[in-house]
């Protein structure tokens, strides 16, 4: 042994209390950063869920702008019900499996998974750009205005592996069909079952305000559900198709005057009735809504046929102080089930249901 070697594994008492606290405070630094960082991501890290979430009763007057004739003031409000899509986390997808009035769905189910979620808002804001054009003309026409309005068919779904998959998108305007105009889901059917299956044939659409065009190739398919059915049993083999479910939507409102849309944020065609009823208030002699608080959800077409729409547990919820509710007839049962008790739910089918219920009830 070397007596000029001195040993440093030996530690006094001290040092080695010394070592094993910093080992401890290190550890409860990682701890609590680790806890940290969970609680961060049960936050704002989003699950692949969507809660609906009951929104604020939104006045519709000050949404509608008429300018070139004269209005009569509404006495008292009509207010479109509204549900907020909030992407969920952890934490709020905990609090509502907690919270029986909380209602979570997978975001797929809301939102198409190949498309982007702001454009997906886009859309839904585009929906309810086209659905005013419709519900001012119904209210419009109601009240004794010579209205037109020109249509077009709005693709609202296309069918997976069908031959307009991945060429068409939900929220597109199909504006012609080869050189032929189209004005209609109707006229769109028509075209179609003028082709053969393969053909190749150019669709001349809009998407998000721009011009395009594809080449769709027809295949036999039946028709998507919702869509109108042809009446030919003795067909053998489906007709061509494209594999997409169009709605027939308004393009442009032509009015002996000048009636617009607000800036606004809302998406959806959810507001249609209450639009048209609000639309028939400003313009008619008649005192529609009396002085009473009017609320409401449904959308409407241009033949006045009221749609049922979603979201309705959580519309009911955010009822308020309201003389009278008024949602599409085939809904009437859910919404009284989630509706305050003392709430005056009444289904309607068409805007003649409901300006009935409003004057019975004035």
């Amino acid at each position: 042994m070397n007596p000029g070697h001195v040993s440093t594994d030996h530690q006094t008492p001290d040092a080695e209390l010394r070592r094993r606290q910093r080992r401890r405070t290190l550890r409860a630094g990682i701890y609590a950063a680790s806890l940290g960082l969970l609680l961060w991501a049960a936050a704002v890290v989003p699950l692949p869920y969507t809660e609906f979430v009951p929104g604020t009763p939104t006045s519709i007057p000050p949404l509608i702008e008429v300018e070139g004739t004269q209005t009569t003031p509404i006495e008292g409000d009509t207010a479109l019900l509204t549900v907020l899509l909030q992407q969920s986390t952890t934490r709020t997808a905990l609090g509502a499996l907690l919270d029986g009035d909380r209602r979570l769905r997978p975001t797929a189910e809301v939102v198409p998974a190949d498309v982007d979620r702001d454009d997906f808002l886009e859309q839904e804001r585009q929906r309810f750009r086209r659905q005013f054009e419709v519900a001012a003309a119904v209210g419009a026409e109601a009240a004794g205005v010579d209205v037109t309005i020109g249509t077009v068919p709005l693709v609202v779904d296309v069918v997976d592996g069908s031959p307009a998959d991945g060429l068409l998108q939900p929220g597109d305007i199909i504006r012609r069909i080869e050189d032929d105009d189209i004005d209609g889901a109707e006229a769109l059917q028509d075209r179609i079952r003028e082709q053969e299956v393969g053909d190749t044939i150019t669709v001349h659409l809009e998407r998000r305000g721009e011009d395009t065009e594809v080449e769709v190739t027809l295949a036999p398919l039946e028709a998507p559900p919702g869509a109108a059915q042809d009446d030919d049993a003795g067909e053998e083999e489906p007709p061509p198709g494209l594999g997409v479910l169009i709605e027939t939507a308004a393009d442009r409102l032509e009015l002996p005057f000048d009636l617009q849309l607000a800036e606004t944020r809302i998406g959806g065609p959810s507001a249609g009735l209450m639009i048209a009823l609000t639309v028939f208030d400003l313009l008619a002699e008649e005192d529609l809504v009396a002085g009473r608080v009017v609320h409401g959800t449904g959308s409407i077409d241009a033949e006045g046929r009221v749609g049922p729409v979603g979201g309705v547990p959580e519309k009911m919820r955010a009822v308020e102080e309201a003389d009278i509710v008024l949602v599409p007839e085939p809904l009437l049962e859910e919404a009284l089930a989630a509706a305050p008790d003392d709430a005056e739910v009444v289904g309607v089918a068409t805007f003649d249901d409901a300006l009935d219920a409003l004057r019975e009830g004035g």
